[in-house]
């Protein structure tokens, strides 16, 4: 995931040089034309073109099964569906609960359930072991205050 944080006036810069350099990315694409859709070329620029006008950059690396949880397709679709994300949410908050001893009971396959945690309890896995230590939770289910 890319998650960028700018000032107002560095953007501004950066649009003037982007518009002032004619700095484009030339993408094949289908084009909806009156006549259905068509190939044809695309002038792209992408968020990335800004960082040769920062002064300095840093990034920050995370774990993807933690950090990232795409969704850009309809349920139904092979990948990165509100289902995948809410199952990925549901293994990550379930890995949270087991390392604060908290034990996991399931009646459907334990890949296709979970549990959610609120974040009014926890937000990375913090603090969760006075609510989860010795006990037994059934899956699918929420942790809440």
């Amino acid at each position: 995931v890319c998650l960028h944080m700018f000032t107002l006036d560095f953007l501004n810069q950066v649009a003037n040089g982007l518009e002032k350099d004619s700095i484009y990315h030339l993408a094949e694409k289908k084009i909806p034309s009156i006549h259905g859709h068509t190939m044809g070329f695309k002038l792209e620029q992408f968020i990335f073109d800004a960082f040769p006008y920062a002064p300095t950059t840093a990034l920050f690396e995370v774990l993807r099964e933690e950090e990232f949880a795409p969704v850009k397709n309809a349920n139904g679709s092979n990948y990165d569906t509100p289902d995948s994300a809410k199952m990925l949410v549901f293994r990550l908050h379930t890995r949270w609960v087991v390392a604060a001893g908290g034990f996991l009971t399931h009646s459907v396959p334990l890949y296709a359930t979970g549990v959610e945690v609120s974040p009014l309890c926890s937000y990375a896995g913090e603090n969760l072991e006075p609510i989860c230590r010795g006990r037994t939770f059934h899956a699918p289910c929420e942790i809440t205050f």
